[in-house]
């Protein structure tokens, strides 16, 4: 029972729905814990998602089967959405796949 506790996802917390100035979700989100840079790599990836560095502090997010990319100009940005939005984004392309 404890080994099966210990494989179950954490439980994500509750955002409030996009908004038109902020539908990645990647404004400052007060009393959330911030996801080092490392942890939102990984998220991302096992999300599916592929990840590009063009430049430092500019990012490109890429989901295969879509032809949506992803802009993030800060870690700070970069991680806001791994934390609070990429799980939907993932969730909307992999439905959207032919």
């Amino acid at each position: 029972m404890i080994a099966l506790n210990r494989l179950q996802v954490p439980p994500l917390p509750e955002t409030p729905p996009a908004s038109r100035k902020d539908l990645l979700g990647v404004s400052h989100s007060p009393g959330l814990a911030p996801m080092t840079n490392r942890t939102a790599w990984k998220w991302l990836e096992n999300l599916g998602f592929e990840i590009r560095q063009v430049i430092p502090e500019h990012w490109i997010v890429t989901h295969p089967g879509t032809s949506s990319e992803l802009h993030f100009y800060s870690d700070s940005e970069l991680t806001q959405f791994a934390a609070h939005r990429a799980h939907r984004y993932a969730e909307t392309f992999t439905r959207e796949k032919p």
